[in-house]
């Protein structure tokens, strides 16, 4: 699974969020996270902390979640490139590892971190040594909610667990940046996992979506179709047999029905749940573009779930619903 584009979202959704997971580094005040593409040397720096107090220092962050000798060089190249670029502001880097089986160690700056002090500028974190102390120090805190799906091997465990931790994040106590950047990491990260299954089966699996079985327009759809059904197993069992005509029938009826019930329920399942993420993010939508995507087909609307996670602007909502009319 992706890991450095869901790790920046919740890096730069709340400063708390920064401190825990970098184990340490602490932005008073409004700071955001931006990509730099450094045109000189066609280099593209994704991880850049930028605070708005300029007495707080830059920091350059490389995440890891696969094994890289060159990761040290290249932390050390962006935390150069950025004090060019910003020649009066204090630059730090830091290396975010999944795990110490990530770290290449490599010499001479391993010994060097071994033995930095705090003002060092340069730092090594594993992301699981922060995620095991917050779990003896916060158990509840939504970040370890979050994470869920990225850790929890068990498929099976990862299902049953799955609700619970979803719940857990909409209920906590968080801003609403923080909150939704939490929920599209753990969303993303579950149909990662779980990418044999339908959109559909993933929302009733977080309890999002009602079964359609156990729904009441399903159960109007059958009841309605079952009498016209029966009928003609009836009829048609005066030529081959009562029994084999009835069972026909049934097969039918329900087949019609269900089939009639899935379109319907799964559009209108994926179309309230796009709404509620879109407004979670950008604020209400306009009436007009809320019937706009109500009216989407299933396939426009598995579509558009993905695009959503790119989207940073309400402009871009509105660009793909013009390029994308029902």
């Amino acid at each position: 699974m992706h890991t450095d584009k869901p790790m920046y979202l919740l890096l730069s959704a709340d400063p708390e969020f920064l401190r825990l997971l970098t184990d340490g580094i602490n932005i008073t005040g409004p700071y955001h996270l931006e990509a730099l593409d450094v045109k000189a040397l066609e280099r593209r720096i994704d991880g850049v902390i930028l605070p708005e107090d300029d007495q707080q220092p830059i920091w350059a962050i490389e995440i890891q979640a696969q094994r890289d000798p060159l990761i040290y060089h290249r932390l050390l190249i962006d935390m150069g490139l950025l004090g060019e670029r910003h020649p009066k502001r204090d630059i730090r880097g830091l290396l975010l590892f999944l795990s110490p089986a990530q770290d290449p160690k490599t010499r001479p700056w391993q010994p060097c971190l071994e033995q930095a002090s705090a003002h060092c500028p340069v730092r090594r974190v594993y992301l699981l040594d922060v995620l095991n102390r917050l779990k003896h120090t916060a158990p509840e805190h939504p970040l370890l909610a979050t994470f869920l799906p990225y850790l929890l091997e068990d498929r099976e465990h990862l299902r049953e667990q799955a609700p619970q931790a979803y719940r857990q994040i909409q209920q906590a106590a968080l801003s609403a940046r923080a909150r939704r950047h939490c929920l599209d990491v753990f969303q993303s990260w579950l149909m990662a996992r779980f990418d044999q299954l339908t959109l559909e089966e993933i929302l009733i699996m977080l309890g999002e979506l009602t079964p359609l079985e156990q729904t009441r327009a399903y159960r109007d759809i059958v009841e309605k179709n079952q009498p016209i059904w029966l009928d003609q197993g009836r009829r048609e069992g005066r030529q081959e047999g009562r029994q084999e005509g009835r069972q026909e029938g049934r097969q039918e009826g329900r087949q019609e029905g269900r089939q009639e019930g899935l379109r319907e329920g799964l559009r209108e399942g994926e179309a309230q749940l796009l709404l509620r993420q879109l407004q979670r993010r950008f604020g209400a939508l306009s009436e007009a573009q809320q019937r706009q995507i109500k009216a989407l087909q299933v396939e426009q609307l598995e579509a558009l779930g993905e695009a959503l996670l790119e989207f940073k602007t309400r402009a871009e909502v509105d660009a793909w619903l013009n390029a994308h009319p029902a």
